[in-house]
């Protein structure tokens, strides 16, 4: 069924699709996380606010894939939306999105009118519109998007014909040797790594938040040189906001995505859902249509006519991820993680070769899910006496960075700091001018990419640092980590040099204690951890924060927290690290 109001045909894109275009293509190139299409809102606010009478209430958003699609019409169903502006983009179509969109305007009546647009002679104009029958927005919008041909007005009636007509799916399938192959060609850059450290710095200022130089190098090398990383330490420490900015700043809107977890989860089924024998169908949580959309993005990035160059690395930010045991929810992590290196994470969602639909019949869910290449995971670890500390085969595939609670507390400088982030978030020219300080997603790939690039005399001299280090904490004789450990810290070190500047005697040092702190500390055994604290307490060769430019310290400081929480324990040589973080 179709409207019968008969748009004015009009070739030409008016001031106002110009307009709305232009902002899109802004937007869109930032490639930031969030929600950032408040100027595409206002626009929209403005432009038909005279002929509705009404301020109307929009929500913008872009759809690559059908992942996205599902997401696009329900992230937002707690609130009324007056108007859906969606952006499809290849490989994704318009007419895929229609059909999903007419089931889910169906079922869900807080959806009532969302318009579609498409690039047109590379303008984005609005070209189809979806919208409850009894919902007049459609005939108030209609003169100023030109283009809306009235076959191209698509009504839903609260409950169509079809609303339970079983169709066939795409199976999704891909071909995971040839996808592989594509992953591990896809180039990592380590070109002007030394900038990234101040740039995340600027990022950071631009967004609110305000971290140092070294912190920003630690927590660069931690991200760039671990495809797993465990953000610790009590509420309120940051471990989301750094997480996020990380995210951000490294990665692309299109291949993030966030999961909260929840208590009781056992298998990744609790977390990403089911098929079901006796409906026939998929059974989705809220977070399928992350993963699927993850998926869809990774494989259409790797296809064999894209430019490898160009394709992000996948980042899944998982919060308050200890609510649930990490190695049973996020298994096919754990499992596909085994290797330093992996280019693809293969995650099973179902043993239906054919794929199968989930209950609405909006989303293709395939039968395993791949995300890449050299895909990331970003964890936030509460560390408190109810929460359940990581189990070691985690902390074997994982580089814990530790956020610990400011020690003073100056109102003058948090008067300064707060009056700050409300300044920033108040200036919104200072918020736009702080997104094209993000570095892309060209550096974020090869964990190992930098350790390669070092010959064997610069190895062996970061190496020699770890080993000295390795031996304060075995007292009589060295602690002898496992080779993917060694590995591990390797590729922190190799980054870390390489993002301080280069490798010399001191940057090589710092960047040994920090791989300490990040890789070994946290997988000690109980029965050495409290004697290493001590041993590494008295050894006065550990640098202070002014060595290598500024970026040392991190071990002494770390060490410092750790050993006041380890005297007098009456749990002897039961504390680990992570108990004696609580």
């Amino acid at each position: 069924m179709t409207s019968d109001v008969a748009p004015v045909v009009d070739d030409e894109p008016t001031p106002f699709e110009a307009a709305i275009s232009e902002r899109a293509e802004e937007i869109l190139a930032l490639g930031k996380t969030g929600y950032n299409w408040t100027a595409v809102d206002d626009l929209l606010k403005k432009e038909l606010a005279l002929d509705v009478g009404r301020d109307l209430v929009t929500r913008c958003k872009t759809a690559n894939n059908s992942g996205r699609a599902a997401n696009v019409l329900t992230e937002s169903m707690d609130k009324d939306i007056d108007l859906y502006l969606v952006f499809i983009s290849a490989p994704y179509t318009v007419a895929r999105f229609v059909k999903a969109a007419r089931k889910r305007i169906s079922r869900f009546p807080k959806v009532r009118t969302v318009a579609v647009a498409e690039r047109v002679a590379q303008v984005w104009r609005v070209t189809t519109v979806i919208h409850r029958a009894d919902d007049p927005l459609v005939d108030q919008i209609l003169p100023h998007f030109p283009l809306l041909r009235p076959e191209a007005i698509q009504t839903v009636t609260d409950l169509p014909a079809d609303a339970t007509a079983m169709e066939p799916v795409d199976g999704g399938q891909v071909d995971e040797e040839e996808l592989t192959g594509r992953a591990s060609a896809t180039p990592t850059d380590l070109a002007d790594l030394q900038n990234l450290p101040e740039g995340l710095v600027a990022f950071a200022a631009g967004n609110g938040v305000t971290i140092d130089v070294a912190t920003a190098a630690d927590v660069l090398a931690c991200a760039l040189s671990s495809q797993f990383v465990l953000f610790a330490g009590p509420s309120g420490t940051g471990k989301s906001t750094i997480a996020r900015l990380l995210a951000s700043y490294l990665g692309r809107d299109e291949a993030t995505a966030v999961l909260e977890a929840r208590s009781g989860w056992s298998g990744p089924e609790d977390a990403f859902g089911y098929y079901s024998s006796l409906t026939g169908r998929f059974a989705q949580t809220p977070n399928t249509p992350k993963l699927v959309a993850l998926h869809e993005t990774a494989v259409a990035g790797l296809a064999g006519e894209a430019n490898l160059a160009h394709v992000a690395a996948p980042v899944l930010i998982v919060e308050e991820a200890n609510l649930s045991p990490i190695e049973g929810y996020l298994a096919p992590v754990t499992h596909g993680l085994s290797s330093v290196s992996v280019p693809l994470v293969f995650w099973e969602l179902h043993a239906q070769r054919a794929g199968a639909a989930d209950s609405d019949e909006l989303l293709d869910v395939p039968p395993v899910t791949a995300l890449g290449p050299w895909p990331r995971f970003f964890a936030t670890i509460n560390v408190d006496a109810n929460s359940i500390a990581p189990a070691r085969k985690v902390t074997a595939r994982a580089s814990v960075v530790l956020l610990e609670p400011d020690l003073t507390w100056d109102p003058i400088a948090e008067a300064n700091r707060i009056a700050g982030a409300d300044a920033t978030a108040a200036d919104g020219a200072a918020a736009e001018g702080s997104r094209v300080l993000s570095a892309g997603p060209r550096f974020l790939g090869d964990p190992a990419a930098a350790r390669r690039a070092l010959d064997v005399t610069g190895l062996t001299q970061m190496l020699g640092h770890f080993g000295d280090l390795l031996q304060v904490l075995g007292a009589d004789q060295p602690y002898v980590p496992s080779r993917r450990d060694v590995e591990r810290a390797a590729n922190f070190m190799a980054y870390f040099v390489t993002l301080t500047g280069g490798l010399d005697d001191e940057v090589a040092r710092v960047a040994a204690e920090n791989a300490v702190v990040h890789v070994v500390l946290p997988q000690l055994p109980p029965h050495l951890f409290a004697g290493a604290i001590v041993r590494l307490a008295d050894d006065g060769s550990l640098t202070s924060p002014t060595a290598a430019g500024g970026v040392g310290g991190g071990l002494r400081r770390r060490i410092s927290a750790l050993q006041a929480a380890t005297a007098g324990s009456l749990f002897g040589d039961s504390m680990d690290f992570w108990s004696a973080l609580t």
